[in-house]
């Protein structure tokens, strides 16, 4: 299960991406595929921006790319934010992910209120990176458990199946 969050700004360079091996650095081997994703997304979200209204800052699911969907949210200021999740992995309600976005987005603000950020920078801040982590540790656990679960069944399935043929029941 791999997935990513990112921040990227106005003029859409990263501020900040995160994976679910957690990468420290923004452009590092392991992350330039989920950059290409996120790169690729933008051209969707300035043509969704164009569409609009913008009443709604959730964009919604931006499309699907190789074996990952990518969910998109713009803020006031033209701040960014992407989820990308396997599509393989259990399928998010349209208000999961839109919590997840409103909690990226406070978040954010939180890193824009201290006075030692420059805005424009990438952002390092420790707690935006913690609650970042325990958002991709909520979609790589729920992706478990939706596997675990749909292997479960199908094992329980196979041995009802196979229980039913090997012991035929007979009536007298």
């Amino acid at each position: 299960m791999a997935s990513c969050i990112a921040v990227v700004a106005k003029e859409n360079y990263p501020l900040y991406l995160k994976t679910a091996a957690g990468s420290q650095q923004i452009l590092s081997n392991h992350n330039l595929k989920y950059w290409y994703i996120i790169n690729s997304s933008l051209d969707v979200v300035e043509e969704k921006l164009r569409r609009t209204d913008n009443k709604d800052l959730y964009l919604g699911l931006l499309y699907l790319i190789d074996d990952f969907i990518i969910y998109g949210y713009v803020t006031n200021t033209k701040i960014k934010f992407f989820i990308v999740i396997e599509s393989g992995s259990r399928q998010f309600h349209d208000t999961e992910i839109k919590i997840m976005f409103k909690k990226l987005h406070s978040g954010y603000v939180n890193v824009l209120c201290n006075p030692f950020y420059e805005i424009g920078n990438q952002i390092t801040c420790r707690k935006f990176d913690e609650m970042v982590k325990s958002m991709l540790l909520k979609i790589y656990s729920s992706a478990m458990v939706s596997s675990q679960s749909a292997a479960l069944a199908s094992n329980v399935s196979n041995q009802s199946l196979a229980n039913s043929q090997i012991a035929p029941e007979y009536t007298i």
